[in-house]
């Protein structure tokens, strides 16, 4: 005890405050509400613009729709006069990640928001977290991971050669069919820029969000 009382910084003789799981349970159960609240909202698991559902899955952690809603309630909550988001997640889906950083963005300008990190807040837990007016992270913490990337199947092999299928295409202009790729073709050299030129616009977005949140320049997000 005497360790954690020097990182505490009292004295020796001087009792530390403890309270145990019994006490937490009954004061979690008879707690009053007052209207001095501090809110403190869970983000665990992957980032999705909507729900993935399925027996193996169950509920997709970190929705988007949902919790840009609720954010919004807590905006709007004379009673809570600043937010904690804690934050558990390896990131997810660029645009959801960008729709709850806005949302943050205007929670932000009713109250004050913290953002606590777990275990991760990497990539879209990141993305998240920089619009926070403060950030917590423990020692263990795995943050940072700034940065997206696209994946795009390429069943043609498959459908072709080995299940037989064939495809026709007619089409009103030169990338109309690109929406085929997982079943008829893999995509071409433009095409493969064109989805180049989306994922780097995605990655600017993503280190100025950083430089404004964090008030740096976007120079010295990348060097970092």
């Amino acid at each position: 005890k005497g360790e954690v009382k020097k990182l505490l910084k009292i004295d020796n003789d001087d009792e530390i405050n403890q309270i145990g799981i019994a006490g937490i349970e009954q004061a979690k159960d008879s707690r009053e509400q007052g209207d001095n609240q501090i809110a403190v909202y869970y983000c665990e698991g992957s980032i999705v613009k909507s729900p993935i559902r399925g027996i193996l899955l169950g509920d997709a952690g970190i929705v988007s729709d949902d919790v840009c809603k609720d954010l919004e309630a807590l905006a709007k909550d004379d009673d809570v006069k600043a937010v904690v988001i804690r934050i558990n997640s390896g990131g997810g889906d660029a645009y959801a990640s960008e729709l709850i950083w806005h949302q943050i963005m205007q929670l932000k300008k009713k109250k004050p928001v913290v953002v606590s990190m777990g275990g991760m807040a990497a990539s879209g837990g990141y993305y998240m977290s920089c619009a926070a007016n403060w950030i917590v992270a423990e020692p263990t913490t795995l943050t940072g991971s700034i940065g997206i990337f696209g994946t795009f199947p390429d069943a043609s092999v498959l459908m072709t050669d080995k299940l037989g299928f064939k495809y026709d295409a007619v089409k009103t202009n030169k990338h109309a069919d690109m929406s085929l790729f997982a079943e008829a073709r893999p995509f071409s050299g433009d095409e493969l820029a064109l989805l180049q030129k989306y994922i780097n616009n995605g990655y600017s977005l993503f280190r100025q969000r950083v430089a404004d949140g964090r008030k740096m320049k976007v120079e010295e997000v990348e060097r970092i």
